[in-house]
């Protein structure tokens, strides 16, 4: 019995500590996929780099692309440089409605103007006294040629007689047709808005009324005590 360890017998042997900790075998790739992960964090395959210099919004507009028509804009700005800078070269009524009751073809050539073979239209300057008010006209005897009627429609306007009417106006400088018609509905909008309610207020038989406008130039000499031609005004002025 002695103080040696001694083993019963039988018994299986007494297990020795290891020297180090033995590592699964799953641990070795786990660690180099996560140094892998570690060295392509900072030093990555690939970047994604800006083109926009820095600074530069997120959403700013690329300087290149037009900017989209605002037709309020540009009607506005013709309405308040453009036109009253040309009312200065309208032809005078006193000569263009005798012109039109004497030969209403040549009077077009002579007055009107027209976008190729479209509508001809006719930019005058007058004054003529109302001779009769129904509801939405007006009846003038123009200065000048007392026996001719022109008619003011007082509301609303429709078609492009304002922007076609002085020939200021050119499709081609506008980027396509709908830009083009949105400009004349505005121009229309704006006679409503500043020239239409004076003449709607004070307009009375009797009354002169002095002008700007723009109309259809007749193919034809109308009849005796019909109206030459219907005005849109982009001027008046009460009396």
């Amino acid at each position: 019995m002695g103080g040696s360890d001694s083993v019963a017998p039988g018994a299986p042997p007494p297990r020795k500590e290891a020297a180090g900790r033995v590592r699964p075998r799953w641990a070795v790739p786990a660690l180099a996929a996560a140094a892998a992960g570690a060295f392509l964090y900072f030093l990555p395959l690939f970047r994604v780099v800006s083109l926009k210099p820095p600074g530069a919004a997120a959403n700013s507009t690329d300087p290149a692309e037009p900017a989209a028509f605002d037709p309020v804009a540009a009607a506005s700005r013709f309405w308040q440089v453009d036109l009253p800078a040309a009312h200065a070269r309208a032809a005078d009524l006193a000569q263009v409605a005798p012109a039109i009751r004497a030969n209403a073809e040549k009077a077009r050539t002579q007055f009107a103007r027209s976008a190729g073979l479209g509508t001809a239209y006719l930019f005058v300057h007058g004054s003529g006294k109302v001779v009769a008010r129904e509801k939405n006209v007006l009846r003038l005897a123009p200065a000048g040629a007392e026996t001719e009627i022109v008619v003011i429609r007082l509301g609303p306007v429709f078609g492009n007689t304002v922007r076609d009417g002085t020939g200021l106006l050119d499709v081609n400088n506008f980027p396509g047709l709908q830009e083009f018609n949105a400009l004349s509905a505005e121009l229309n909008a704006l006679v409503e808005k500043n020239v239409l309610p004076a003449l709607r207020d004070r307009a009375i038989a009797g009354a002169t009324v002095h002008f700007v406008g723009c109309a259809e130039a007749p193919e034809n000499a109308p009849d005796a005590g019909e109206p030459l031609f219907t005005l849109v005004p982009v001027q008046a002025e009460i009396r």
